[in-house]
């Protein structure tokens, strides 16, 4: 299996340094002759006619439709375009006369139809309609590159005949004829261009935007256009799309091939992956996997609406990882699942056939290519999960031999949590278990602190939501099920999910905050043997951030005589080595095997890796020339080489202090 979909991750500062070209990309992709222009103004202002024609023509676009079958692989993956156009709704339009001139603008309506006035003039005009739009359903433009910053069109020339100068109209918007619409194509050799995936990313992302508003309340209308009653009415930010037919746009950043789609944190861009070195048919592509480009834009929320705080880094979706990854990753995965599972809902009058009501939407599905034949072995999936799967049984993070808290490090555990959590107590997704009846408003109140009923939004949000950074400064899946309890009613069938999953409601096993005046635990301990693991991403040898660290959230209030102190003893027959290394906030983790190495990281703030007695022992810092802030205080057990000199075998305790007083832990 194929696992392409591992580097479909948020990309971070240090990513964004890369510049220059690279043999990956074409002439015209990085041709230019001075700075990148801007995009061009957006203008949808009707333009006044007097004594007007008025036209209607319907605006449509093509794509591949998948076929998904989870137990026979041979049939799954994309295969021909569509037979019935899917409409255009909420885009730009211009319409021009035949000397180039344009006489009229707007935005087509929820079906898709250009409604526009023109002179009532003989003669051939063109409607050209662009794939972006700024309203108050979508915010978004699918521009094709980094360098003219320009969105893909579809025009259509039409005929002014006295016959419609008499009747003061001309409607084709009633027409089944393609001759009749506008079209975005979805095969390569009848588009060059293949605008019908632009179209399909532009319309996505406006699916998303109906579907987070229908489903927290916030879409009431009056009169046509939005209430004008506080945070009565939602549409997301402007999102940026780059993407090119057979490009790949990780070549912006980097020259080594990988395919990849991705979201660059704090630009609101996203990059989608149009295939590699002009081909569509049999690489990896991702403009018309509704899966990678929702996932993409679950980054995005997360982003603006939430609260990042993955480091990047590789993800295969059977490993335990970094849990701000986990969660970032997780989220994503579950985001455009819900989308697309509530979309598929007959009810939505925007699908109109472009999201069939299909039980592989509770899946996340990645395709490489397309077939040309049921029999065509070139194209296929590249990579398919089921967010509906027992953890106890999933191909990947399976939770079977897990302890709990365990899904907090693990992405897809995250991802079918959130996944069954969100349906209905009345919905079984495996024999025997029920869905947590937990409704998506309250999960997008925990998320984005957005709620309906107080009237708060991302500016004033809830104080139990991942948005209140200064409290909740790490996100991860321990605090945000922790803040759900808080805010939704729990029900048996939601506690029986998070210990399928290995997951809890708590902090306890990543950033467990700690300082002097906290009531709660204030002993701590690990219980042995414990090894190292290899991460099959990278095939590096690394420390398991479940069992072999404790990580605690702390704030220094900048005192220069600050110290912190690890106090440990051995309580099985081996020794042991405990050590104490303070990150900060936002901190790569560094493997020991790079500490071996003589790599230095500027993520640590301060560090003691003093190698212990038989015993036990003790590690001290000092927190002088820290500034204010939050800080993670690390507590690892050194087995680098699986070393059980330095290991645990049995139960090794220890305390945390601050200047001689304990560090206890309570929630946050």
């Amino acid at each position: 299996m194929r696992f392409h979909w591992l580097w479909k991750v948020i990309f971070i500062s240090w990513a964004l340094a890369f510049s220059g070209c690279s043999n990956n990309f074409a002439a015209n992709d990085f041709a230019s002759s001075g700075p990148a222009a801007s995009e061009s103004e957006y203008n949808v202002d009707p333009i006044s006619i007097s004594n007007p024609l008025h036209v209607k023509i319907k605006a449509k676009f093509y794509y591949r439709e998948l076929t998904f079958d989870a137990n026979d692989a041979s049939v799954s993956g994309l295969g021909s375009v569509t037979t019935s156009p899917v409409a255009i709704p909420f885009a730009e339009f211009h319409v021009f006369d035949s000397s180039g001139t344009q006489i009229q603008r707007g935005e087509t309506d929820t079906s898709g139809i250009a409604s526009f006035d023109i002179p009532k003039t003989a003669g051939t005009y063109t409607l050209t309609v662009y794939s972006r739009a700024y309203n108050d359903y979508v915010k978004v433009s699918v521009l094709q590159d980094t360098y003219a910053n320009q969105p893909y069109s579809i025009s259509k020339d039409f005929t002014i005949a006295s016959s419609d100068i008499a009747a003061g109209t001309k409607d084709l918007s009633a027409s089944t004829s393609p001759s009749d619409m506008v079209l975005a194509q979805a095969d390569e050799k009848v588009a060059p261009k293949l605008e019908g995936g632009a179209f399909n990313i532009f319309f996505d992302i406006l699916l998303a935007n109906e579907y987070i508003r229908n489903q927290i309340g916030k879409n009431i209308m009056v009169s046509g256009a939005p209430s004008a009653v506080a945070n009565e009415w939602w549409v997301a930010d402007k999102v940026t799309v780059y993407w090119k037919m057979g490009f790949n746009p990780r070549s912006y950043f980097s020259n080594d091939g990988a395919g990849l789609s991705f979201y660059s944190t704090g630009t609101n861009k996203l990059y989608i992956l149009g295939g590699l070195n002009g081909d569509v048919k049999t690489s990896d592509t991702d403009h018309f996997d509704d899966s990678v480009i929702l996932h993409e834009y679950g980054h995005f929320l997360e982003d603006n609406y939430g609260s990042t705080g993955s480091p990047g880094g590789s993800h295969n979706g059977n490993f335990v990882i970094d849990p701000r990854l986990a969660w970032s990753e997780g989220w994503a995965n579950y985001f455009q699942a819900a989308v697309l599972s509530g979309a598929s809902n007959a009810s939505n009058s925007l699908a109109d056939g472009h999201i069939p009501t299909d039980s592989h939407f509770h899946y996340y599905v990645d395709t490489i290519g397309y077939k040309s034949s049921s029999s065509d072995s070139a194209a296929g999936i590249g990579i398919a999960f089921d967010l509906t799967s027992p953890g106890s049984s999933s191909t990947y993070d399976n939770t079977a031999a897990d302890i709990a808290g365990t899904g907090t490090f693990r992405e897809l555990s995250i991802s079918r949590t959130l996944y069954k959590s969100s349906r209905s107590s009345s919905e079984t997704y495996a024999t025997g278990k029920n869905g947590g009846g937990i409704s998506f408003s309250k999960i997008w109140m925990t998320f984005s602190g957005e709620d309906k009923a107080t009237s708060k939004d991302r500016s004033n949000p809830t104080a139990t939501s991942l948005r209140d950074k200064n409290t909740y400064p790490i996100p991860n899946a321990g605090l945000f099920n922790y803040l759900l309890s808080q805010n939704a009613t729990i029900t048996t069938d939601w506690t029986n999910i998070l210990t399928e999953e290995k997951q809890k409601a708590s902090t306890a096993d990543y950033a467990f905050y700690v300082d002097t005046t906290a009531s709660g635990t204030c002993n701590f301990s690990f219980t042995g043997p414990r090894l190292e693991i290899v991460n099959p991403s990278t095939s590096v040898q690394s420390s398991n951030q479940q069992t072999n660290n404790d990580f605690f959230l702390y704030y220094h209030d900048g005192s220069q005589s600050e110290n912190i102190t690890l106090t440990y003893t051995r309580g099985g027959s081996a020794s042991l080595d405990l050590d104490l290394i303070i990150y900060k906030k936002d901190y790569i983790y560094l493997e020991d095997v790079y500490v071996a190495a003589g790599y230095n990281s500027s993520s640590i703030a301060t560090q003691s890796r003093r190698i212990a007695s038989l015993d036990g022992g003790a590690e001290s810092v000092s927190m002088a020339g820290l500034t204010t802030g939050w800080y993670l205080i690390n507590v690892k057990v050194n087995v680098y080489n699986n070393n059980t000199t330095t290991g645990i075998n049995g139960t090794a305790s220890y305390t945390l202090t601050k200047n001689g007083v304990a560090l206890c832990a309570k929630e946050r």
